[in-house]
């Protein structure tokens, strides 16, 4: 992914600047839906205003058709929200870009802030860096802005009751803007699944002996999230169980990502268990869960094996139970590697901070008081983040950062300590940020200036 531009996330910051002075939420809620057509891939974003009905003021963007139905299912769940203490659980199931304006310190010379999420689904959300990411929310915020003003300075607008309002360049890259049928992307929705493009193996499988079995299908995230080495950002694994529905015996289990390949791979190696292992197939699959619907239909339709939704599955629910339990009591006993991990920690943010003190080019500007303080302060910061939040620096998080310059920090350093923060964290995390050992540090640098300024 190519790192947004410094000029780029300028961008961003006005547009959302101005978007939250236009303060939109006033007369637009959550239910009215608006379009932006990205100018570069021609995808398309359903943008949510948030704040009519609730406390959080912000944008969502949902991505493509996959975003359009977990707006839905938001709504359905009645969970669109931009900040929460759940906020990581609700994101994870979303493919949204995201800006949030939080209300901050009275002490503060602004009074809110923006911080941006991309969240995918299924996995861990993360501050937006990406260049892409950055332009076309750009475009969302400044697009839904003009739409917002068309509604409330236009009082005998009407929309018919499916229309939805969309912006869109046209050759001559001049917007405009259209009355579109919600219908129209609604029908795309049930045009999306995963294929099994297998035929000799879908042949095999529907002339195999048929019993009477049926298969219980049970799809879920596990709530700890793991990174895999090389990847770009942590996900949730994805288990897929399957299992007969008399005996609860486990048919097939697989843990992946929630990738669209993972759910591809997972098709493939049911259908070998199918023809290699059971040498028969069931009477019929069974399901509680849309997306398992949408990933098993093509599979079901070549391989004739009936698909169908149950309101509850019976053994797949206590597997999913059993498997939970392991999980928390798995967390538990982690919990004694924190104090392991913050002397790693320290160790490593020392040796770096050595390293700048030590370097003219780099430490040449910094005040020799800032000097004196700069590797303890590193060194708090590093264990603040750790033991209150559970953040290892190449997760810090915009929000935690936030919280721990303004509630924990002044608790534990003098007022003339509290002074030179901002010089020494801004300036650390422009070094380790450029060396990319931290990926959002922009972000983060602009959160601990705000938080003293």
């Amino acid at each position: 992914m190519v790192k947004a531009t410094k000029l780029e996330l300028k961008s961003l910051y006005e547009a959302a600047d101005e978007f939250e002075r236009l303060q939109p939420w006033e007369w637009i809620s959550e239910y009215q839906l608006l379009v932006v057509e990205d100018p570069e891939t021609h995808i398309m974003g359903f943008c949510c205003i948030i704040g009519n009905k609730s406390d959080e003021r912000g944008l969502k963007v949902y991505l493509g058709i996959d975003g359009l139905r977990h707006y839905i299912e938001m709504l359905d769940f009645n969970q669109l929200t931009i900040e929460d203490k759940t906020l990581d659980s609700l994101l994870s199931r979303e493919t949204c870009l995201s800006v949030g304006f939080n209300r901050v310190s009275e002490l503060r010379n602004r009074e809110v802030v923006a911080q941006f999420r991309d969240c995918l689904a299924g996995f861990v959300p993360i501050s937006l860096t990406g260049g892409w990411q950055c332009r076309f929310l750009t475009q969302a915020l400044k697009q839904v802005g003009e739409l917002a003003e068309l509604v409330k300075e236009t009082p005998s607008f009407t929309l018919e009751d499916d229309q939805v309002l969309m912006r869109l360049q046209d050759f001559e890259g001049n917007w405009k803007t259209l009355k579109i049928s919600l219908s129209v992307f609604l029908e795309q929705m049930k045009e999306t699944g995963v294929r099994y493009e297998n035929e000799l193996a879908a042949y095999r499988i529907s002339k195999l002996p048929s019993t009477n079995m049926v298969f219980e299908i049970a799809r879920f995230l596990m709530p700890r999230p793991i990174e895999e080495k090389g990847d770009s950002r942590a996900y949730y694994p994805m288990i897929t169980a399957i299992l007969e529905k008399e005996t609860k015996q486990l048919v097939f289990a697989e843990m992946s990502s929630p990738s669209l390949e993972s759910q591809e791979t997972i098709l493939s190696r049911f259908a070998n268990t199918l023809i290699k292992d059971l040498e028969f197939k069931p009477q019929c699959l069974v399901t509680d869960c849309e997306a398992v619907l949408r990933q098993f239909k093509d599979f079901s339709d070549k391989t004739k094996i009936p698909l169908m939704k149950v309101p509850e599955l019976e053994a797949a629910t206590d597997f999913v139970c059993d498997l939970m339990k392991i999980e928390e009591q798995f967390d538990a006993s982690m919990e004694v590697d924190i104090e392991e991990n913050i002397d790693l920690v320290l160790l490593t943010s020392r040796e770096i901070c050595q390293n700048i003190l030590e370097c003219d080019a780099l430490s040449r500007h910094l005040p020799e008081g800032v000097k004196q303080q700069f590797t303890n302060i590193v060194e708090l910061f590093h264990v603040v983040m750790l033991g209150h939040f559970q953040e290892l620096p190449d997760h810090w998080s915009v929000q935690n950062v936030e919280r721990a310059c303004k509630e924990v920090l002044p608790g534990l350093l003098t007022e003339e300590e509290l002074k030179i923060v901002p010089d020494i964290l801004t300036h650390y995390l422009d070094v380790v940020g450029e060396a990319e050992l931290i990926p959002n540090y922009i972000h983060l640098q602009k959160c601990v200036t705000e938080s003293y300024s």
